[in-house]
């Protein structure tokens, strides 16, 4: 069974809601001193362009957890 993985991308600060649009279609949660950025991912290439955004956005990144990433055939 295939799964789509979810992400869960922590940075450091409180990101603004004109920052968080680089991010359409992931979900953001403002927490004290971070911001998570949580949503699937279909491939490597779209998790390397959220992290490259993430860079060229100058965000201090401070973790990233990859989940439901099963690609055991049932």
């Amino acid at each position: 069974m295939n799964t789509t993985p979810t992400v869960r991308i922590t940075v450091a600060g409180r990101m603004s809601r004109r920052l968080t649009v680089a991010f359409d279609g992931m979900t953001v949660v403002r927490r004290t001193g971070t911001t998570e950025l949580i949503g699937e991912v279909v491939d490597q290439a779209q998790l390397h362009g959220l992290l490259s955004r993430i860079r060229d956005l100058g965000l201090e990144l401070v973790s990233m957890d990859v989940r439901g990433t099963d690609r055991r055939e049932a």
